[in-house]
């Protein structure tokens, strides 16, 4: 049995082939394709038994972090006109 590591990378790799169709031609498109991506996510989540609402709650939470760190690298500006965080 494959481990969770293993199957989310997995899901990841078909994932970046599926999505390589919809390519984000736009920041509005982008935008509402990453929201489509995470609203699908939740739900998902949501109506798996055994999945527990923390566990969700907390890896939305690292991988918001892990977001602004590839926006916002180590030695380069911040993107921002104005201050937001």
């Amino acid at each position: 049995m494959p481990s969770e590591k293993d199957l989310q990378q997995q899901f990841e790799e078909r994932l970046s082939e599926t999505l390589a169709d919809f390519g984000a031609t736009s920041t509005e498109r982008g935008l509402a394709l990453c929201r489509a991506l995470i609203h699908k996510a939740v739900h998902l989540a949501a109506e798996t038994d055994g999945i527990e609402f923390c566990t969700v709650a907390t890896y939305l939470a690292d991988m918001v972090s892990h977001a602004h760190g590839l926006m916002h690298p180590q030695g380069q500006p911040d993107r921002h006109d104005r201050p937001m965080h």
